[in-house]
């Protein structure tokens, strides 16, 4: 066996990838020493999840390592630069708009505007490939599928960003998703797809280092939308390429998806302003209760990889209408969750 394939290569990149997390926790460190410097501080209020300043914009030391990455692989890769151009196009859009909300303020509008804007140009990109496809069950062509990814793009941004409300949980849910996928997309021989998930992964690990609970920095809107818009390419490109199905995605984004989703909705139905500022997510909820949150992040982070994991490699096998019923398996107890956790609702 080719020690470039397979599980010694595998391995190897991981190795890699340990080296890149190393190297972020050291930038993230350097990152955290000029946000203290320049009083970049994210202050308490009534609608935080913190009790103290901390320091924001963290998420640099993650959005310029996976930056150089793609860069480095657009240069070294060039049958699959497109896609890695693709990402850097829409990420950078996305993290100028969450650099300019960190640090002054963006209206919700015109953040909006932007996230729409970073989705056409992927849509423009893709061109006739475009297709929304679970693996031999529903295939959707042409309009539908035009406008379907661009709320799938705009969706996964803002769902990144209402969940990067506690300790850890953003950068932990970016390891899961980046190691499980990575390897999928290695195994069934898109090796640039799994390289680039692999380095959000390890770029994320590293930021752990200064945002576990307690955070010692936040990574900032720049960082969370930037992830956000990161996992949308990813699964598009998985999914054109036929080598990480669409299932096996949004199960392993059941959590980050149903907790956001009702709480929008419940806020809707109450007659709230669903981009104002609040703490009526689920986890939220759970904070308050009197768990941690580090015993939050924790706990999702064990859902994640003792059941949401096993559920997104087995749609993967079965690669059929089949895994449809693993994507039901996955969301109805996360759903059940968030309803008992009260996502939306006031305590």
């Amino acid at each position: 066996m080719d020690l470039l394939t397979g599980i010694p290569g595998f391995a190897a990149v991981l190795a890699v990838g340990v080296v890149l997390a190393l190297w972020t926790a050291w930038f993230a460190g350097r990152v955290r020493r000029w946000a203290l410097q320049e009083n970049l501080l994210d202050v308490p209020n009534e609608r935080s999840g913190h009790t103290k300043a901390v320091p924001r914009v963290g998420g640099l030391s993650i959005v310029l390592t996976v930056l150089l990455g793609l860069l480095a692989f657009g240069l070294l890769i060039p049958l699959e630069t497109p896609w890695f151009w693709i990402l850097y196009v829409s990420g950078t859009l996305i993290i100028g708009a969450g650099l300019i909300d960190d640090l002054a303020h963006l209206s919700a509008r015109t953040r909006f505007i932007i996230h729409i804007v970073a989705a056409v140009v992927i849509v423009l990109w893709i061109g006739n490939e475009l297709t929304i496809v679970f693996p031999r069950a529903v295939n959707v062509t042409g309009p539908v599928a035009l406008v379907g990814i661009v709320v799938f793009v705009v969706w996964n941004i803002n769902a990144y960003n209402f969940m990067d409300g506690i300790d850890g949980l953003a950068a932990a849910q970016a390891v899961v998703v980046g190691l499980v996928l990575g390897g999928i997309a290695w195994f069934n021989g898109n090796a640039p797809l799994a390289l680039t998930w692999l380095l959000v992964a390890a770029a994320s690990a590293g930021f752990l280092r200064w945002n576990w609970m307690p955070a010692k920095i936040f990574m900032g809107d720049l960082c969370s939308g930037f992830l956000g818009i990161t996992f949308a390419v990813l699964a598009l490109w998985g999914k054109l390429t036929e080598t990480v199905p669409t299932t096996a995605f949004l199960i392993l984004m059941a959590i980050f998806y149903t907790d956001p989703a009702l709480t929008v909705l419940f806020r809707l139905f109450a007659g709230k302003n669903i981009f104002q500022a609040h703490r009526d997510f689920g986890f939220h909820h759970a904070v308050r209760k009197g768990h941690s949150h580090g015993r939050v992040t924790t706990a999702i982070l064990l859902i994640e990889v003792l059941y949401l994991t096993p559920l997104a490699i087995t749609a993967t096998l079965l690669a059929s209408t089949w895994s449809l019923l693993t994507l039901a398996a996955a969301y109805l107890p996360t759903i059940a969750l968030a309803l008992y956790w009260r996502a939306g609702r006031e305590m």
